[in-house]
């Protein structure tokens, strides 16, 4: 069975990550996706280094495989963007507002009713403001809740706002193509890495949309639940999570505390919320007196959550990696879809 996306066209005027991390969603399902780069340094990311193979940064590389990639100077090869861009089904671009409408290039101004037409911009189609990953953590309030109470904050290590993004235009382009097969309209869409962010912290914004709550920081652990936080174990860190009552009781017999069961403190969730210092407090010294190994050894048997904090290489240990053309190792797309082993392993081009 062919790739779901196969025979669409995708023109890639995008760099750095929300954009290239969407068109290759696209093309690891099939999409034929040509990346258009700036003639010279082409796209920014090519330099994020090190760490580097050859002549490109291994964050590139991460970006932007199954691609085709052609280098136009938009300004002064208008003619031949304009031609590119009549045989593609789907542009995605993430210029600042407005510069792709100065070049020539803007939705209106093509009057394709069958493009879908997508753009990804820091806040919005009002906004020219730059929007880059660590800006939209700290506008969002993700670095506030995500430090260690009375610390400094803290920031993922990896670009979430960036991610998110990718992945709501990608399913956005994904229902546009299915309109589209229905009723031949294209789209116009438009999705910001701040709104984006705060529709993925929605257990965060729906405390403070629904109940008035501002979220603490909350560091380690969750503010909803607890325990479900990170513990110091005799030889290193494991994080620990009892969602519900069920595992609740369990957990008490495990950590051979039945007497927790009958405590009105810890009874229920908002009660062991209301009281976490307390309970933290004495889950703490039980932690550290016994290996990580241990720990996760007897939870695990009793169907308790819980994983060792590991290094992205220990990690990657335990998958496959794709192994994509010229030798170069890839992390696999994680959608499985029935008849559809997305066979194609081609690694980033340059132009």
């Amino acid at each position: 069975m062919s790739l779901p996306l196969a025979g669409v066209r995708v023109l890639d005027f995008t760099r750095a990550v929300a954009g290239p991390f969407c068109t290759m969603m696209l093309a690891d399902l099939g999409a034929i996706v040509l990346k258009i780069e700036e003639p010279g340094a082409g796209d920014e990311t090519r330099q994020w280094g090190p760490p580097f193979r050859g002549e490109d940064s291994t964050y590139w590389l991460g970006l932007n495989r199954n691609k085709s990639s052609v280098a136009l100077n938009l300004k002064s090869n208008q003619a031949e963007v304009r031609a590119r861009i009549a045989e593609a089904d789907v542009l995605v671009e993430n210029f600042r507002p407005g510069v792709m409408d100065r070049l020539g290039f803007g939705y209106e101004q093509l009057a394709q009713p069958s493009l879908i037409y997508a753009s990804v911009s820091g806040f919005g189609p009002e906004s020219t403001q730059p929007g880059y990953d660590l800006m939209i953590q700290a506008l969002s309030g993700l670095m506030h809740t995500s430090a260690l109470p009375g610390a400094a904050v803290g920031k993922t290590s990896f670009p979430v706002a960036d991610i998110l993004a990718a992945l709501f235009t990608s399913q956005a382009i994904l229902a546009a193509l299915l309109r589209r097969e229905r009723s031949g309209e294209g789209a116009r869409i438009h999705v910001s890495l701040f709104e984006s962010l705060l529709a993925g912290m929605s257990p965060l914004t729906s405390a403070a949309l629904l109940a008035g709550v501002d979220p603490r920081p909350a560091g380690l652990g969750l503010a909803n639940i607890v325990p479900y936080q990170v513990f110091e174990c005799a030889d290193g860190q494991l994080a620990v999570g009892v969602p519900n009552e069920r595992l609740w009781l369990r957990f008490c017999d495990l950590m051979d505390q039945p007497a927790w069961k009958a405590d009105p403190r810890f009874a229920g969730n908002a009660a062991r919320v209301q009281h976490r210092d307390q309970l933290v407090s004495l889950l703490v010294p039980l932690f550290a007196a016994r290996s990580k190994t241990d720990w996760q050894e007897r939870l695990s048997a009793a169907g308790i959550p819980c994983g060792a904090v590991q290094t992205v290489a220990e990690a990657l240990g335990q998958i496959t990696p794709w192994q994509l053309e010229e030798d170069l190792p890839a992390m696999p797309n994680p959608m499985r879809i029935s008849n559809c082993e997305m066979p194609r392993r081609r690694p980033p081009r340059r132009p």
